[in-house]
């Protein structure tokens, strides 16, 4: 039996999915042999295994990174003239397209600039960070 099967059957459930989710997302990623895409999986999991082993992981559902993310998209398809075509592709308000792009913009600028001296004040809430 090969170390890949002896894995896949004598392994732990969660680990052996581990495994699988990993090679599905690699092959869907790039092109490669499913074989090496196997192997990655399982080296993926014996990694966890590893560092993780024993302890209780809890993986959250990452609302905030997916909503941060579909903000960023939001941003990005923006024209200037196309709020309503955002909120009807996005299933958000068209005040939250406005939102979005507002906050993220400021964000960008923010990013792009820096604050020019510790301790400034935030421009919308007024905190000194």
């Amino acid at each position: 039996m090969s170390d890949l099967n002896q894995f896949r059957s004598k392994g732990p459930e969660l680990l052996v999915e581990l495994a699988q989710h990993t090679s599905e997302t690699i092959r869907e990623i790039i092109d490669i042999e499913p074989a090496v895409a196997d192997q990655i999986g399982q080296a993926v999991a014996n990694r966890m295994m590893q560092v993780w082993g024993g302890q209780n992981v809890y993986f959250p559902m990452g609302m905030v990174w997916k909503v941060s993310q579909r903000d960023r998209e939001i941003f990005l398809e923006f024209d200037g003239r196309n709020h309503h075509e955002l909120a009807r592709k996005f299933g958000v308000s068209l005040q939250w397209v406005y939102s979005v792009v507002k906050r993220v913009r400021k964000e960008e600028l923010d990013r792009m600039q820096g604050k020019l001296f510790d301790g400034e004040p935030d421009a919308d809430t007024g905190k000194k960070e």
